[in-house]
């Protein structure tokens, strides 16, 4: 008997010779017993010890290999065999199409590795100070899965010597149950990576998770991945290596210029971040102008995780707006100076710059600090030309900004002005010697007041001007302030912002019956970031020569 496992095109003309071609087209079928019967192929009767396979019809054998004879064509051996307008019958043991593939073969018990890659990896992680490991552990689980790779595959998490007893790194290696490696910031620095950090210089190398996991070599399979998203800052990333077979056999290397395995562009650009050279020059046509580099000039009071955070915000400016070179340094005293960054923004092709200042306010001396760095850097290099922004000033961007932060740490009862009327805020500047620095925050205090149903905004400085912190919030007492917001007029976390929530903590423990609250910084958000590259674009449209250094 014959079951049907497909479908079959039957010949409306048995007996044409069109007929006979379209009747032996067909789906495979599965041969369950006995010899058919009923009409052959080209329309006859099948006779017993008759074959119907041969391209004549019925009559001797003539498709067995051993000539004409019994017909051996039959899955069934010899006898009768006369296909009801199908096919000859085919199983998986006899059609070379359907047999098993000898390089497919897997060992006994060996199960089939569907959607996954075969091999052994490695996971490169980077994080911030204290990032938890539950964040740690869903990038390293989202980036194998991107891998296709199992985590049973997993051979080590590689970090930097810097990280070796953060705890969610550590963490996420003992989920894994693999081994913690780590490396010198200074051997990370020199592994040739494809997304290299425009301010990892805090850290002494331009990548962590690529460089860690290819420092023992390999095939970067995926490339750096970071938490956050939805204008959250990221604290992990992540990058996942496969390692080389050690029982395979080395490839040949190809000569120079010629094509094979042993130069593989894509392979090669995807494990170095470099393209490469192209067998013939690209064709010639108009000169092509690259933008120039971005500098941000930060100052250099920001503690560890100030700088952090600007590392972070660097990254992220540089993939929300990958056409534009950036790079970051510390203005005055600081552990990554300003000329470090320049150097690597030269050293990458840049000959022109446009310098932008995280500033909230105009400082004098802050101008005057950040044009002799400026000056210092191009007495090393004569041919670089450089511009410089102004400071960012209260626009409705920046005062948008700090409004979420007061939403932020009020919650969800007073998004309306009614429901504000109860809330003084103070707005604490870090304080300058620079009246025109110290005006700015009185101005950015009005703005914020305006419209937006606040009992009042009174403002503070932490040193230099006055009022002090505690004086700013004895006079909102005074007002009648019995609900206080401390908010600091500040990018990143730093000595004015610290000191700021320390006086404001100590103030509070003084006066159980007033309630005092402490918002964050702006951070490093979206809204940051396009900021940045608006006074970047004003740098480029209307260049402004970066001004000489007082004495």
């Amino acid at each position: 008997m014959c079951t049907r496992t497909g479908r079959v095109r039957r010949a409306r003309h048995a007996g044409s010779r069109r007929g006979a071609r379209r009747g032996t087209r067909g789906h495979r079928y599965r041969w369950s017993g006995g010899a058919p019967q009923g009409p052959s192929p080209a329309g006859g009767t099948a006779r017993p010890g008759a074959c119907t396979a041969g391209p004549a019809g019925p009559g001797p054998c003539t498709a067995s290999p051993t000539g004409p004879g019994p017909c051996t064509a039959s899955p069934a051996g010899p006898g009768p065999y006369a296909p009801d307008d199908f096919r000859a019958p085919t199983s998986r043991a006899n059609d070379p199409a359907l047999a098993p593939r000898p390089d497919r073969a897997r060992p006994a018990g060996c199960r089939a590795m569907t959607g996954r890659r075969a091999g052994r990896f490695v996971v490169g992680v980077g994080a911030r100070r204290g990032a938890p490991a539950d964040e740690v552990l869903g990038l390293v689980r989202d980036a194998l899965r991107e891998a296709g790779a199992a985590a049973g595959s997993v051979v080590a998490v590689a970090t930097v010597a810097a990280k070796a007893h953060e705890p969610g790194v550590a963490a996420a290696a003992a989920a894994l149950g693999v081994p913690l490696r780590t490396y010198p910031a200074a051997e990370l620095a020199r592994v040739p990576v494809p997304n290299p950090s425009a301010a990892a210089v805090a850290v002494g190398t331009p990548s962590v998770a690529e460089a860690a996991a290819l420092a023992e070599g390999g095939e970067l399979v995926v490339g750096k991945r970071k938490s956050g998203g939805q204008g959250r800052p990221g604290a992990v990333t992540c990058a996942i290596v496969r390692l080389a077979d050690p029982s395979a056999p080395a490839p040949v290397p190809a000569a120079r210029g010629a094509g094979g395995a042993g130069s593989d562009p894509r392979r090669e650009r995807r494990r170095t971040g470099r393209t490469a050279p192209a067998a013939s020059p690209p064709p010639q046509g108009e000169c092509v102008t690259s933008p120039p580099a971005l500098l941000i000039a930060a100052d250099g009071a920001l503690d560890d995780a100030g700088a952090e955070a600007l590392l972070d915000f660097v990254e992220h400016l540089g993939s929300r707006h990958p056409g534009i070179p950036v790079a970051a340094g510390l203005v005055g005293d600081g552990r990554w100076p300003l000329a470090t960054a320049v150097g690597e923004l030269v050293s990458a092709g840049a000959d022109r710059l446009a310098a932008v200042p995280l500033a909230l306010a105009p400082d004098r001396r802050a101008e005057d600090a950040l044009a002799a760095a400026l000056d210092a850097v191009r007495g090393d290099r004569p041919g670089l030309a450089v511009t410089v922004s102004g400071a960012f000033g209260p626009g409705p961007a920046l005062l948008a900004l700090l409004e979420r932060r007061l939403d932020e740490v009020l919650g969800g009862g007073a998004r309306s002005p009614r429901d504000r009327a109860g809330v003084t805020v103070l707005l604490v500047g870090p304080g300058s010697a620079d009246p025109q620095a110290n005006a700015e925050v009185h101005r950015a205090a009005r703005l914020l007041w305006e419209g937006r149903g606040y009992a009042g905004v009174e403002t503070a400085f932490v040193s230099t001007a006055a009022p002090d912190v505690p004086a700013g919030l004895d006079r909102c007492e005074r007002l009648g302030a019995r609900r206080i917001v401390v908010l600091p007029y500040a990018l990143f976390h730093g000595g004015p912002a610290e000191r700021a929530r320390l006086h404001a903590e100590g103030w509070a423990a003084a006066h159980p019956d007033t309630e005092v609250r402490c918002a964050e910084v702006i951070g490093p958000v979206d809204e940051l970031a396009d900021l940045v590259v608006d006074r970047y674009r004003e740098a480029v449209a209307s260049p402004v020569p970066a001004r000489a250094g007082r004495p």
